[in-house]
């Protein structure tokens, strides 16, 4: 006679066997997955969660690995990577002014706040430069086509100035909320350039259009934007700042080439605000009064 609890026993067995055969079954063809660890995609994946957090630093890296792929994952990571460079060196900018107005209002605080100067000043000269030098890629890219797309997410938030920031440029003690005046004066600094880089367009114009699409720029809106954000890195590094005529000169060049097809525009107010900032750069670059504003 049979067994029967030996028999029950090989049942039991060859079910679970038939279960555990039927889940790797699955995880090994039928599961879902993400990209590769590695390639382009989960690199651009990884910058899309970091630029929500909002972690620029470590976006920046994660698009400097996906640029080098063809195609338009590499054209996408290229335009991210600078309109956010761009932007951190807007914004880094922005905050180590604010500190040193902040030490004119307030010698007491002069110390602790040249510390925060100088490290914002190394950041803006960081990204001022990883910006500069990519451009060409931009305008090898609007060279071959009329509009662009800028397909990738905008900044968490708005463009609003923290309110800490202007407790700072007054002298007050903000070492407490820091790392929130940081992340806004940043996420404000990257929807300027954005600004810059679509005719100017509000942050609320550009959050309505992503919400519903892509936005989308000119090839002639593109090149005005670069050419008005390299004039704005040049005084970035005038005597004020981070004092380095060098890049100054080099940057302000490059500014200057960018526009020239457009200087011959004088209906646009936007050129003629360009040229008055244009010369008042050039004169300050040679030791001359800059011209008020009427």
């Amino acid at each position: 006679m049979p067994n029967n609890k030996l028999h029950s026993r090989n049942i039991v067995l060859t079910a679970l066997a038939s279960v555990v055969a039927l889940a790797l079954g699955l995880a090994c063809s039928g599961g879902p997955s993400g990209p590769a660890q590695g390639s382009p995609e989960w690199y651009m994946q990884a910058a899309r969660e970091n630029f929500a957090i909002p972690d620029y630093a470590k976006t920046i890296e994660q698009l400097s690995e996906a640029m080098g792929a063809e195609g338009e994952i590499g054209t996408t990571a290229m335009l991210w990577h600078s309109v956010t460079t761009a932007g951190l060196a807007r914004g880094y900018s922005e905050l180590g002014s604010a500190f040193m107005e902040g030490i004119e209002a307030n010698e007491a605080r002069a110390a602790d706040f040249q510390n925060f100067v100088n490290d914002y000043r190394r950041r803006t000269r960081i990204n001022a430069i990883e910006f500069s030098e990519g451009v060409g890629k931009i305008q090898a890219l609007i060279q071959a086509q009329p509009s662009v797309s800028l397909d990738f997410p905008l900044p968490p938030g708005n463009d609003s100035v923290s309110p800490v920031l202007t407790s700072v440029r007054s002298g007050t003690n903000a070492e407490t909320q820091i790392a929130g005046m940081e992340g806004q004066t940043l996420t404000r600094g990257i929807f300027s350039v954005l600004s810059d880089l679509t005719g100017g367009k509000s942050a609320e114009d550009l959050t309505s259009i992503a919400e519903t699409g892509t936005i989308e720029a000119t090839s002639d809106e593109i090149a005005f934007g670069v050419s008005r954000i390299l004039l704005d890195i040049s005084t970035m590094f005038d005597r004020e700042g981070i004092n380095d005529p060098r890049v100054r000169g080099h940057v302000l060049g490059m500014a200057e080439k960018w526009v020239e097809p457009y200087l011959e525009d004088e209906d646009s107010e936007a050129v003629e605000e360009f040229k008055f900032d244009l010369e008042n750069e050039r004169r300050d670059i040679e030791g001359k009064r800059r011209i008020a504003k009427e």
